[in-house]
C-alpha cells in the first residue's frame, strides 16, 4: 500500500486515502484531521482505546454505538437487517443544536428523504436523510461520535 505522502496531492486521492487511514485503525476514532500540503495526518482515538489494541484493528462495525443490550430485540449488531447510514465521514450529531430536540427518536415514523441528523466535517455540516420510510427502532451512533462513511447510524424497520 502506498502512504498519503507518496501519492501526488488530489482531491481524488485524498478521498481514498482517508477512507483507508480510518477503515484500518481500531475503535471508535473521535478525530481524524488530514492536510494535503504538507502532509499531516493526525487521528485521535475515544473511549477506552489502549496501545494494545493498535495490534489488532476492530471491524468497522465494532464498538461503534451504544451497549448491545440497550439495544431493541430484532435489532442485529453484526450490521445486519435495514438501517440509516452516514454519508459521510464525520463527528454525527442528532439535533440541530445542543439546545434541539433530536430530529428522530426511537419509535418515530420517518418519510424517504426527511432528516434524521446531522454530519459535521471540517466545519461544513452534512444532513443524513433517510434513503426509505420506516419506523427507528434504535439509534446505532451517539450524539457527538465520530463515525464513518457507510456505518449504521440507525436501525429501520418498515412502515408497513
Amino acid at each position: 500500500m502506498t502512504s498519503i505522502a507518496e501519492r501526488p496531492a488530489d482531491v481524488s486521492h485524498l478521498g481514498a486515502a482517508v477512507h483507508d487511514i480510518v477503515t484500518k485503525l481500531p475503535g471508535p476514532l473521535r478525530r481524524v484531521m488530514v492536510q494535503v500540503d504538507g502532509c499531516v495526518v493526525e487521528v485521535e482515538w475515544g473511549r477506552d482505546i489502549v496501545p494494545g489494541a493498535l495490534t489488532a484493528p476492530a471491524s468497522p462495525a465494532a464498538g461503534t454505538g451504544p451497549d448491545d443490550a440497550a439495544r431493541p430485540d430484532g435489532i442485529e449488531p453484526d450490521g445486519t437487517g435495514a438501517s440509516l447510514t452516514a454519508p459521510v465521514v464525520g463527528t454525527f450529531y442528532l439535533r440541530s443544536s445542543p439546545e434541539a430536540a433530536p430530529f428522530v427518536e426511537v419509535g418515530d415514523t420517518v418519510e424517504e428523504g426527511q432528516q434524521v441528523g446531522l454530519i459535521e466535517t471540517m466545519k461544513l455540516f452534512t444532513p443524513v436523510t433517510a434513503d426509505r420510510a420506516g419506523r427507528i427502532a434504535a439509534v446505532l451512533a451517539d450524539d457527538g461520535e465520530m463515525v464513518e462513511y457507510g456505518q449504521r447510524l440507525f436501525a429501520l424497520e418498515s412502515g408497513e
